[in-house]
């Protein structure tokens, strides 16, 4: 039976290897990762994504690489191959198969606007072709080191030598400030976030479905539940929820069971 689970950053599991960006790349990159697994697994390694405001750059490094996607609307769906991957407003679990061997660049909220203005909200709950951003001789050289941290070296040279793509403006800067608010104000209110960042809740929304490509109220929806479900592993269901603006521990399962179809149980 394959099971699923989220796996957060300070989880420690052998299939999943996580290293944390330079000093000049802290605003820009949340962090880069590493999937493997062995040729001789019985069963696929499996995790759940849970929603989030994040794009991901990912490349495949051998042949066997093999990555699907399911989706509770659309079903399975075959993803291998060198993608950049968008946001998401809803769970989805991620098989890898046995053989599979996979690098990425996880992207902190927001920081690629500049660089994907006109695709940011094809790529919800969406991906395109890698190459379609980054010529294939850097992803060919990516791919030819021979570690995990040459990769990664690699990927801070490559960002840092082309950082100006990343000079933000004042839509990206309000999203951020409003990201940031949230996240460690645990403030999940449209109307009082907007006074906060100095826009109206209309200029807000706007700046958000262009900058991250969703809305306001479904970023605060993701992060909140990201929150909650790390105090649920930790505090159970005992854990004041009403501070994360869900009215009970129940309602909080409810909105588990509409992201992601689980129990927080089950996650």
């Amino acid at each position: 039976m394959l099971i699923s689970k989220v796996i957060y950053e300070d989880e420690v599991n052998d299939h999943v290897r996580i290293k944390y960006p330079g000093f000049e790349l802290r605003d820009i990159v949340e962090y880069y990762f590493e999937i493997t697994t062995e040729s001789n697994l019985i069963t696929p390694f499996s995790i759940v994504a849970l929603p989030n405001v994040n794009i991901v750059a990912s490349v495949n490094l051998t042949d066997k690489s093999q990555t699907l996607k399911v989706d509770r609307k659309l079903g399975i769906k075959d993803t291998t191959g060198d993608k950049l991957y968008g946001s998401l407003s809803d769970a989805m679990t991620i098989i890898h198969a046995p053989g599979t061997h996979e690098f990425a660049i996880k992207f902190k909220p927001g920081v690629l606007y500049p660089f994907l203005k006109d695709d940011i909200p094809c790529l919800l709950d969406s991906y395109k072709p890698l190459s379609n951003y980054i010529d294939n001789t850097i992803i060919e050289e990516l791919k030819s080191k021979k570690t995990f941290d040459e990769r990664v070296s690699y990927a801070e040279n490559y960002l840092l030598s082309n950082i100006d793509i990343f000079k933000s403006d004042y839509k990206l800067e309000t999203v951020i400030k409003a990201v940031y608010y949230i996240t460690h104000c645990g403030d999940f209110k449209s109307n009082m976030v907007s006074k906060k960042v100095g826009v109206s809740t209309p200029t807000l929304n706007r700046y958000f479905k262009e900058v991250l490509g969703m809305s306001p109220k479904q970023c605060f929806r993701t992060m909140r539940f990201k929150i909650a479900l790390m105090n649920y592993r930790s505090k159970g269901s005992s854990n004041s929820y009403d501070e994360l603006g869900y009215t009970d521990f129940s309602h909080f399962a409810k909105e588990s069971q509409c992201l992601t179809n689980k129990k927080p149980s089950e996650l």
